[in-house]
């Protein structure tokens, strides 16, 4: 990809558990060829767990949600990495514990003097039910218009908008397009009991972008009794 990138580092005390270590990407750009937009994966074995961790980078502008649900749906769906591809709906399914993370780039549907005074009275709620990514995280599995979005969740939204803020300040878009403020910046996880988010927030100190950057911290379980290695059909 020649502008999405994802890396993951390993504890030097789980080294010893990591093997089967795959990578892909998947273009999601212009005619699915243009690397600007789409995901990259990392896949590996921690003992008898298997994690997966995509970063991506779909589609802008608040008109294309269908089109980053479709995205969102070929990245896994369309995995170099997957080994079934006739079996199931992505290659998330063929890994334990499953994190999707990145510039997904939901809008919310409101107009921009409504949501600056939502903010400006720190009443993020009103803003977060014009979200437009949170209500297809919440929908049935057999929802075809959320594509593979339910089969994620997401930690509670408690942090501002993290785009668009004009170059090396903390003031939203004052440009003649003046765009929307909105949680474009994401990390989900597949549903799972094994995985608990323990804190999500972004950085409004970082001011080299137009965006502020996010970070979470999981505590996930993974099973590593018993490990005596790969088994004879896997290099390490």
């Amino acid at each position: 990809m020649s502008a999405v990138h994802v890396m993951v580092f390993v504890h030097q005390y789980l080294w010893k558990y990591s093997w089967d270590m795959k990578t892909g990407h998947v273009a999601t750009g212009f005619a699915n060829l243009v690397g600007n937009k789409g995901g990259t994966q990392v896949g590996f074995g921690l003992g008898n767990t298997s994690l997966l961790f995509v970063n991506a980078h779909l589609a802008a502008h608040a008109s294309k949600m269908k089109e980053r649900t479709q995205s969102f749906s070929r990245i896994l769906a369309d995995s170099p990495i997957r080994r079934i591809k006739a079996a199931g709906s992505g290659v998330h399914e063929e890994y334990d514990r499953v994190f999707f993370m990145g510039d997904l780039n939901p809008r919310l549907d409101a107009k921009r003097d409504e949501v600056d005074s939502w903010l400006a009275q720190r009443e993020l709620h009103k803003c977060l039910e014009r979200d437009q990514l949170l209500p297809l995280l919440k929908s049935s599995t057999g929802d075809l218009k959320a594509g593979l979005w339910p089969h994620f969740d997401e930690a509670p939204i408690y942090f501002m908008p993290t785009y668009k803020f004009d170059h090396h300040s903390d003031v939203y878009d004052t440009s003649k397009k003046r765009r929307v403020p909105s949680w474009t910046d994401r990390i989900l996880w597949k549903r799972d009991p094994s995985i608990k988010c323990m804190s999500y927030g972004s950085i409004p100190a970082m001011q080299s972008s137009d965006h502020k950057p996010v970070f979470a911290q999981f505590e996930v379980i993974v099973d590593l009794s018993s490990w005596s290695g790969p088994p004879p059909d896997h290099a390490a």
